[in-house]
């Protein structure tokens, strides 16, 4: 055989991106396959059951090819599918009352702002810590024998020293411990009517109170209160 001449194909038959060389696909496989029949020794020529092996091994191959191009047009169905019915879910929140996970808390001057959260077991102290968009602490508020389950407590808009700030959006951290000192894990939440839905880059999203939470984020979905 000229190994020459084999070399050439070969190297016609990978000259690909990187991140391709390592994979054969259906083409290159007979590229290769033609070309040691076309150039193999008169004098020691390939034997029938290698041969044999050798189309046997294309044969995989291409049927390997089949089902990863198979699988892979059933992946893009299913996702497109996801998608369409992501957004008419989305849709139909619009309007309902919607509880969804999120630590953003909307103050508007002159109403108090709800706060809720859920404790996995009772706590025996609690601090309720709001901080304003820079991430600064501005107001701390301590409770005691907290409950496990949904709690829920009322932010007047004042700072530690009794100031009113600014609407806007503020987040809130709980910080709760049990009776050996130990973090009792807290989930903060947001409940009101779904007023708007928005189709972003990052995923659909809700607008809560003004507030906008990913749609993977809802809990709970009523009927407006």
């Amino acid at each position: 055989m000229e190994l020459q001449n084999i070399n050439s194909q070969t190297s016609a038959a990978f000259a690909q991106s990187p991140e391709k060389r390592n994979q054969m696909g259906q083409q290159q496989f007979l590229q290769l396959l033609v070309a040691q029949m076309r150039h193999q020794d008169p004098i020691n020529p390939l034997d029938g059951a290698e041969f044999a092996a050798q189309l046997a091994q294309f044969n995989s191959v291409e049927q390997l090819i089949n089902v990863n191009s198979g699988i892979q047009q059933l992946q893009m169905s299913q996702d497109m599918m996801s998608v369409g019915l992501t957004n008419s879910l989305a849709a139909s929140l619009t309007g309902k009352n919607v509880k969804a996970i999120s630590n953003s808390v909307p103050f508007t001057t002159g109403e108090p702002s709800e706060i809720r959260f859920k404790l996995n077991h009772s706590a025996t102290e609690l601090d309720v810590v709001i901080l304003n968009k820079d991430g600064r602490e501005v107001r701390r508020e301590g409770l005691q024998h907290v409950a496990a389950g949904d709690n829920s407590w009322e932010w007047d808009g004042r700072n530690g020293a009794g100031n009113r700030l600014p609407e806007g959006e503020y987040f809130v951290r709980i910080e709760a411990r049990d009776d050996d000192g130990g973090n009792v894990m807290a989930i903060t939440y947001i409940e009101g009517m779904a007023s708007k839905v928005r189709y972003t880059s990052e995923g659909v999203k809700l607008s809560i109170n003004g507030i906008e939470v990913p749609i993977g984020d809802v809990e709970e979905v009523g009927l407006p209160l």
